[in-house]
């Protein structure tokens, strides 16, 4: 993202576009995306928004491993990047659906790299990215300068048609 030329007090807050992906003049139905928060029910909100996104698109085989990756993909932007002190309070989902995968991407306002740990049996977590590298094609991130990252999955799928009846 370029930097932007007004003087530092003529920026005025403003809130986020409604849908990530017309702001970004993506193609809607293939794309959509929704903020998160830190607050608790952030995260089911975005689980209920993956389920009845994927659902529209007849993605419905891949409905579990996708939750499972959005989920893992939010988390550790929650836990990580968006910390209460660190004055950012939202992220944002983004969910693409191709031909035969559907892309998570998450981006936060964290410049720090995703990292893989080893957990061991006994640690109640670390296993976010291990569990996306089990469930997805591919995953990586991509770096925005100093002002975030976003972070993404590729997670195979099968087209599941609508029955009527």
């Amino acid at each position: 993202m370029a930097p932007h030329s007004n003087p530092p007090h003529a920026l005025q807050p403003r809130p986020a576009p409604f849908d990530w992906g017309l702001a970004m003049g993506l193609g809607v139905p293939d794309f959509s995306a929704r903020r998160f928060t830190t607050t608790p029910t952030s995260l089911k909100r975005i689980r209920r928004f993956t389920h009845r996104t994927l659902s529209l698109w007849g993605r419905r085989s891949c409905v579990e491993d996708v939750t499972t990756v959005v989920s893992e993909l939010v988390t550790n932007a929650v836990r990580h990047a968006l910390p209460p002190h660190s004055g950012h309070r939202h992220g944002w989902l983004g969910l693409m659906n191709t031909a035969s995968t559907v892309v998570c991407a998450v981006q936060d306002p964290s410049p720090d790299r995703p990292l893989p740990r080893t957990a061991s049996t006994h640690d109640t977590g670390g296993r976010g990215l291990l569990i996306i590298g089990e469930l997805t094609h591919d995953w990586g991130y991509s770096l925005h300068g100093t002002v975030g990252k976003t972070v993404w999955a590729l997670v195979p799928t099968t087209i599941t048609p609508l029955t009527t009846g």
